[in-house]
């Protein structure tokens, strides 16, 4: 994807936790040679606990942190891009976004977006509830993955995917369930990106 007459390619992974984006934008990062990346990036990672802690419940604080995260690597992909290497995120603007106003954040900042590198293509990834469940509890779920294991919760974060899937952010917009194996999943991304190439739209 990533040869000379071709532009490099920027794919993000979107979805609730659970629905196999790590494993998919991994398994599509190894198979196109991109780099993969996620938010926030694995040395903040391990402190994250402690950075949200200090912020003594405050959503608006949580969401800025994140939004953070997401700048940094915006940055890092306009770089890698310039250099013709492909990039693969596992969660990028949007779930910034929607999981702070599921969790009551009153900042809207969708329109922070234009500032940002915007993908080729999102591809969100959906499961049905039962499976997210089966998923988040055999690897070991966290307090902030059970409160999206509602039915209203899993609702509510579908339907903020939904509302912003048109964001310009997200580039070509790649809706796709999680019940297909990874390798079936990344076969339809690069045949969707290799369609995208063909009209012109992967620049």
């Amino acid at each position: 994807m990533s040869g000379a007459t071709q532009p490099a390619v920027f794919v993000v992974f979107e979805g609730l936790d659970g629905t196999g984006k790590s494993t998919c934008a991994q398994a599509l990062a190894q198979r196109i040679g991109a780099r993969y990346m996620t938010t926030p990036a694995p040395e903040l990672r391990q402190l994250r606990q402690k950075v949200l802690d200090s912020f003594s419940g405050s959503q608006e604080a949580a969401q800025l942190f994140y939004l953070s995260t997401v700048f940094a690597a915006s940055a890092e992909v306009r770089g890698l891009l310039d250099q013709g290497i492909p990039v693969v995120m596992d969660r990028y603007f949007l779930s910034t976004q929607v999981y702070a106003c599921f969790r009551g954040s009153r900042l809207a900042l969708d329109d922070a977006a234009s500032a940002l590198v915007h993908a080729t293509l999102t591809v969100c990834l959906h499961a049905p509830l039962a499976m997210r469940r089966e998923r988040l509890r055999r690897r070991g779920s966290t307090p902030s993955d059970e409160e999206t294991l509602s039915p209203v919760a899993d609702r509510q974060l579908r339907e903020g995917y939904r509302t912003r899937s048109s964001l310009p952010v997200a580039g070509t917009w790649f809706d796709y369930p999680g019940l297909a194996s990874p390798s079936r999943v990344v076969d339809a991304v690069v045949r969707r990106l290799a369609a995208l190439a063909e009209r012109g739209d992967a620049a």
